[in-house]
């Protein structure tokens, strides 16, 4: 391992995306037709570790894919996009997880089977702790299990800067989240951890306050075209989207959560990578895809 790397671990969800585009979703017991079917390499932590190689950020995913053809095709577009993946197990009979996603007017509806995911487990975490408190940081998501999350962060916390996505939502204990370094739900997963349902900047910043209450050293919450709230540091801020015409928001927070990182781990204020992430995740729901959606450093930023 070259120490000084600027370093992203990722104990991350890596799937197989099987979209397919519908002008309606079905009813239950209701069969249609869809278009545009395609396979593509997804799952939030891959995602957003794609993202933050995109960025220019040196990253290490960890975590399991299966023994299958659709775990050696994520393998091969990660290292594709410049993640490393010497981190990465194959779990034995075991198939890849993957994620059934119906594209519906820009937005999306998801049905996930973990698969190989469900096997990274805290005595896993703990192999790879050497290499976890030599990272520059290390982002989380909650699509592995919930103990290996935790065991992540209690070895890193207060040594390491903690990115963590709580998504898919799940509850989270109070003594985990305290001490996490940046938090970033969106407006849903938010409610769960606050009980505020944000229709509002205000109410959104009463949001902040209640996650800064919890120990969360930055949360910042995505509110999709609304825009985002978060607190710098100093004062709770809101900021606009960028108005764009979506095409599909599959990827649109993994951008945003794996662009902001790489643009903290490379100096920028949370303002700037606010700033970046931002735009980054508004040219993603341009295009169609996951991973391939998710756009370059030199397609946000010139200096």
């Amino acid at each position: 391992m070259e120490e000084d790397y600027d370093e992203h671990y990722r104990h991350r969800r890596a799937n197989m995306d099987m979209v397919m585009r519908t002008s309606r979703i079905p009813a239950v017991g209701e069969t249609m037709q869809g278009e545009g079917f395609s396979l593509s390499a997804g799952g939030k932590g891959a995602n957003q570790a794609v993202a933050c190689a995109k960025m220019g950020a040196e990253t290490w995913s960890l975590g399991k894919v299966g023994d299958d053809l659709f775990g050696q095709s994520l393998l091969g577009g990660l290292a594709g996009f410049g993640v490393h993946t010497e981190y990465m197990a194959v779990e034995p009979d075991t198939t890849t997880g993957v994620a059934a996603i119906t594209v519906c007017q820009g937005n999306n509806s998801i049905l996930l089977d973990g698969g190989a995911n469900l096997k990274v487990t805290p005595e896993y975490i703990r192999g790879y702790s050497r290499a976890l408190l030599s990272a520059s940081a290390v982002m989380l998501q909650l699509e592995i299990p919930m103990p290996a999350v935790y065991e992540a962060i209690r070895l890193v916390k207060g040594r390491v800067p903690v990115f963590l996505n709580p998504a898919p939502v799940a509850p989270i204990e109070d003594a985990v989240l305290e001490g996490v370094d940046y938090f970033t739900p969106n407006e849903i997963e938010c409610l769960t951890y606050t009980g505020i349902e944000i229709r509002s900047a205000e109410d959104g910043f009463e949001a902040l306050e209640r996650l800064r209450r919890k120990g969360i050293r930055y949360p910042i919450v995505t509110l999709g075209d609304k825009g985002v709230v978060y607190y710098n540091g100093l004062r709770n801020v809101f900021k606009e989207s960028r108005k764009v015409e979506a095409v599909d928001t599959t990827a649109a927070g993994d951008t945003f959560s794996g662009t902001l990182a790489a643009m903290i781990v490379a100096g920028r204020s949370l303002d700037e990578a606010v700033d970046i992430a931002q735009h980054a995740a508004s040219i993603s729901v341009t295009r169609p895809g996951a991973q391939q959606a998710i756009p370059y450093l030199s397609e946000v930023v010139t200096g």
